[in-house]
């Protein structure tokens, strides 16, 4: 077994029961999303009630009674890979592993254990780039996995194609991709985890406003397209079955930008003794 896949198993395992936690949250809250759906009299239901919501709320919930009642049940079971805690539980979970896996290590100064041995910072850093798509793997598969139990267990009425939700993985997998690759980025430039925290979250929280209220506030349409989240969206991957290519493509350029951007920095800073 090489350096890096041990490097990568060592830090994975020391945040394993926060990461397990949060992972559970996902599923649990897609789990819930078919049953709340199910007590409203399924798609139907909740068509009628979308039509009594005033159009200004709907502009700023960004919902579309005309959209949602094409789309029926995907449309409206989409709304529960957009919500904020959906966001901040997997944004939580990568940023937080690139946070300690590197800025946290050099602040406790155990990130001179492997490079004490014949192990270059390129592999030490390689090991977290692989750390962060194993978990940007597991955030983009619990919630599908929890929305399945959810509808297995519940069925609310109307039609759903189980299939779609690979589409919906995919388009989660590079969103959380993005986020790892620019948090790795920050946690290489960084010394202590709650800088790079406190960055990672502001940039997170800044993308999502800008891409949220853009379309109910103009001067925001400009620089929408440097929204992470201009490049996400679940919704037509679980109506169509299909993540748009140009997404996928985007979002993983940023991705591989950033991390090689991180690279650089951490093979040539001083690192704390």
């Amino acid at each position: 077994m090489s350096a890096i896949p041990r490097m990568t198993g060592r830090v994975l395992r020391s945040g394993l029961p926060g990461l397990v936690a949060l992972l559970l949250g996902i599923v649990l809250f897609e789990f819930v999303q078919p049953l709340v759906i199910a007590s409203f009299g399924g798609a139907q239901g909740l068509d009628m009630i979308m039509e009594r919501i005033p159009p200004a709320l709907q502009a700023f919930t960004r919902t579309r009674p005309e959209f949602l009642a094409l789309s029926g049940l995907a449309g409206y079971l989409s709304l529960g890979f957009t919500h904020p805690l959906y966001i901040v539980l997997a944004g939580a979970a990568v940023i937080g592993f690139a946070a300690r896996s590197l800025a946290g290590e050099m602040d406790r100064g155990i990130i001179q254990i492997p490079l004490s041995r014949p192990i270059s910072r390129r592999a030490v850093y390689t090991s977290r780039v692989l750390g962060v798509g194993v978990i940007c793997a597991l955030l983009a598969i619990a919630g599908p996995l929890g929305m399945v139990a959810g509808m297995l267990y519940a069925r609310p009425s109307g039609e759903f194609a189980y299939g779609h939700l690979g589409a919906v993985a995919l388009n989660g997998l590079v969103l959380f991709w993005a986020i790892g690759g620019l948090s790795l980025w920050g946690s290489a430039a960084a010394s202590t985890a709650g800088r790079v925290v406190a960055w990672a979250i502001s940039l997170l929280v800044v993308s999502y406003f800008v891409d949220y209220f853009a379309g109910i506030w103009s001067p925001l349409e400009s620089i929408q397209f440097l929204s992470l989240f201009d490049y996400y969206d679940p919704t037509q991957a679980l109506v169509s079955g299909q993540a748009s290519t140009s997404d996928v493509i985007t979002l993983t350029i940023v991705g591989v930008v950033a991390a090689l951007a991180g690279l650089m920095v951490f093979t040539r800073r001083d690192l704390p003794a």
